[in-house]
């Protein structure tokens, strides 16, 4: 059975070859929230303690509101958003292109043929490594897309393969690759 995703009002590509980020993922979304939050948490602690030892006049009102936005904040950046990005996210590395599908509320399909692709790189953060997960970044001359928080071992293969079918592209073009390159240069719009 296909399963689609339903995306600006059309049906999209079946996510069921797709991929997903790594579980763990989420746990590392949630501390990088955390952090975030216990900032804002500390600029309101401050807050009220300068306000309590210059005795200013501020009402307790204020204050409420503020911890009411810290905890719509919790809830959403620590609890909400690490499930929403890791169930909207999807990959495939293809044997032409590199398909990334983004998006909580505004799906986004971003298509990366290998012809286009100059370097690929991963990243691990300090974080990330103790979760054994890497981020995918692959560069064009215009822009790029990056395959966040998959596994580290996944990550080296597809490294691999990217460079792989980079090469392979390279040697079968014969000049194909610079040509198109040169259409997609005089086709574009300054």
């Amino acid at each position: 059975m296909m399963r689609h995703i339903y995306m600006n009002g059309l049906w999209r590509r079946s996510v069921l070859n797709m991929k997903q980020m790594h579980k763990s993922s989420i746990k590392v979304m949630r501390m990088g929230a955390f952090i975030q939050v216990m900032i804002f948490a500390l600029i309101i602690a401050i807050f009220y303690c300068v306000t309590w030892y210059f005795a200013l006049p501020i009402s307790k009102v204020v204050f409420i509101i503020l911890a009411a936005l810290l905890l719509l904040d919790i809830l959403w950046y620590i609890v909400l958003k690490p499930i929403l990005i890791y169930d909207s996210n999807y990959y495939e590395v293809g044997d032409d292109e590199i398909v990334l599908l983004t998006g909580i509320w505004n799906k986004e399909e971003l298509i990366v043929p290998y012809v286009k692709i100059q370097n690929v790189e991963t990243e691990q953060g300090p974080v990330m490594k103790r979760y054994h997960l890497k981020s995918l970044t692959v560069h064009t001359a215009e822009n790029g897309l990056s395959i966040q928080l998959i596994h580290e071992d996944e990550a080296s293969v597809l490294k691999a393969s990217i460079n792989q079918k980079m090469r392979e592209v390279e040697n079968n073009d014969n000049g194909d690759r610079h040509r198109y390159i040169r259409n997609q240069q005089s086709d574009s719009v300054y």
